[in-house]
C-alpha cells in the first residue's frame, strides 16, 4: 500500500516493527460528535437504572466491549477492595471477558459495590455518561491484543465526565494529562486508588477536570 492511516501512534509503532516504512503512516486520531451524548440527564434517572439510592455515593463507570485488555477483571480484583465503601463501580457492556469479570466479583465479595449491567441501550448509555462521577478505563497489557485509541474515553470526556485511564498504548493518544483526563501507571493498584480517591475527595477539582475535558474534546 502507498499510504496507511493509523488511529494511534502505538499502531504505527507496531506497524514499523513488522516492516512497514514509517513514512507511509499518517496519524489521524478518532473523533466524536461532542453534542451527540451530552444531555441534561439527572441523578434520579441513574438511581432508577441501578435500582438503588446514591445518597453519599460516588459512581465509577466503565463502558464498552469487555475484552481482557480493558482490565475490568483486574480492576475489580486489585483496586475495588482498596476503595472507600461509598464508591460504586458500574460496568456497562458485554464481551468475551464477562465470565472472568463475574468471577472477580465473587472472589472479592464485591457484588454490593460492583454493578454489571451487561449490554445497555443508547438511552441508558447516555444517562450513565452524564450522571456518573468518574469514567475508568484500567487497561492492562495482553499479548496479541492492544488498544488502538479508545473511543469510549473521549465519548465520556465530551459529557464533562472526568476520565482516569491506564497510560498505555492508544489511550496515550486519546487522553492528555490534566487536559481531558488522568493517565495512571498500568496495573498499579495504588496509583489507581490514589487517583480515584483524590478526585472523589476534591469535588471542585473533579468538576473542573470534567468541564476541561469537554472543552479539550471539542477543540481537538
Amino acid at each position: 500500500l502507498d499510504g496507511l492511516i493509523a488511529v494511534g501512534n502505538e499502531t504505527i509503532r507496531q506497524g514499523v516493527a513488522r516492516g512497514s516504512p514509517e513514512t507511509k503512516f499518517t496519524f489521524i486520531p478518532n473523533g466524536v460528535d461532542t453534542e451527540k451524548y451530552f444531555k441534561p440527564h439527572t441523578r434520579e434517572e441513574l438511581e432508577k437504572i441501578l435500582n438503588l439510592s446514591l445518597v453519599n455515593k460516588y459512581v465509577l463507570l466503565t463502558s464498552g466491549r469487555l475484552a481482557k485488555r480493558k482490565g475490568v477483571a483486574w480492576f475489580i480484583r486489585n483496586v475495588i477492595p482498596k476503595l472507600p465503601e461509598n464508591i460504586l463501580y458500574v460496568v456497562a457492556g458485554d464481551g468475551i471477558d464477562r465470565k472472568d469479570i463475574e468471577q472477580a466479583v465473587k472472589e472479592t465479595n464485591s457484588a454490593h459495590c460492583v454493578k454489571l449491567l451487561g449490554y445497555v441501550s443508547d438511552d441508558v448509555r447516555d444517562v450513565l455518561l452524564n450522571t456518573c462521577d468518574i469514567f475508568i478505563q484500567p487497561n492492562i497489557k495482553v499479548a496479541g491484543d492492544m488498544e488502538g485509541f479508545g473511543i469510549s474515553v473521549i465519548e465520556a470526556a465530551s459529557c464533562e465526565l472526568p476520565v482516569i485511564v491506564s497510560n498505555l498504548e492508544g489511550l496515550k493518544d486519546a487522553i492528555h494529562q490534566n487536559e481531558n483526563g488522568l493517565l495512571v501507571e498500568p496495573e498499579n493498584p495504588e496509583a489507581f486508588r490514589k487517583a480515584i480517591t483524590d478526585l472523589v475527595l476534591d469535588e471542585e477539582r473533579r468538576h473542573t477536570l470534567g468541564k476541561r475535558a469537554r472543552l479539550y474534546t471539542k477543540a481537538h
